[in-house]
C-alpha cells in the first residue's frame, strides 16, 4: 500500500511540475506582450497644442493668417506661434478647435484651413458689441500637412491677457 501510494505521489508531482512549466511559459509570454505594449505606448507621438492670439487684429485689406502668439502649451513643437501654422509631425488623426471673440460693431469671420483649403468657419455679421464663436473639426492629416486659422478681410477679432481668442490642437491617434 504504501507503495501505492508513493508511486500516485510521484505521478502528482510530475503533473504539478508539468503544470507549472506551463504556467511559467505562459507567464513569460505575458511578460513579453506587456513589455512591447509599454515600448508600443512610449513611442507613440505625443502631439498637442494651445494657444491664444493675445491682441487683438483687424480689420485688414486683405485675409491674414492668425499668428498666436501666447502658447499654453506646445508638446512635439508642431504649432510656430511666429507662423500660426500648425504642420502634422505624423500621419494620423487630429482635432481642432478654436474659439473667435469680437467687441467690435463689424463682426468677425475666422475659417480654419487645412493645406489652403477651408475647413470650418465661425462667422458673425450681426452688429452687436460682443460676440464670441467657437468651432471644432477632426481631420486626418498627412505628415507636413498645414492647419491654421484665417481672419477674412475686413473683419475684427479680439483678444486680451485674458486669453478670448485660442487656437487648440492634438493627435487623436495615427
Amino acid at each position: 500500500e504504501f507503495s501505492k501510494l508513493f508511486k500516485g505521489t510521484v505521478n502528482l508531482v510530475y503533473e504539478l511540475r508539468a503544470i507549472v512549466a506551463q504556467q511559467s511559459t505562459k507567464l513569460n509570454e505575458m511578460g513579453a506582450t506587456v513589455e512591447e505594449l509599454k515600448r508600443a505606448n512610449g513611442e507613440r507621438p505625443k502631439v498637442a497644442f494651445s494657444a491664444s492670439l493675445s491682441e487683438s487684429k483687424g480689420p485688414n485689406s486683405d485675409d491674414v493668417i492668425l499668428a498666436y502668439k501666447h502658447v499654453f502649451n506646445n508638446i512635439g513643437e508642431a504649432y510656430s506661434p511666429v507662423t500660426g501654422i500648425f504642420r502634422a509631425p505624423v500621419n494620423g488623426v487630429y482635432y481642432f478647435t478654436y474659439t473667435a471673440f469680437t467687441t467690435s460693431s463689424k463682426g468677425r469671420r475666422v475659417s480654419l484651413y487645412k493645406n489652403g483649403l477651408v475647413m470650418v468657419t465661425v462667422t458673425d455679421d450681426v452688429s452687436d458689441s460682443e460676440d464670441g464663436g467657437t468651432n471644432g473639426v477632426t481631420l486626418q492629416l498627412d505628415a507636413g500637412d498645414e492647419v491654421y486659422t484665417r481672419l477674412m478681410e475686413g473683419f475684427n477679432i479680439y483678444d486680451d491677457n485674458n486669453h478670448h481668442s485660442t487656437f487648440t490642437g492634438f493627435l487623436l491617434f495615427t
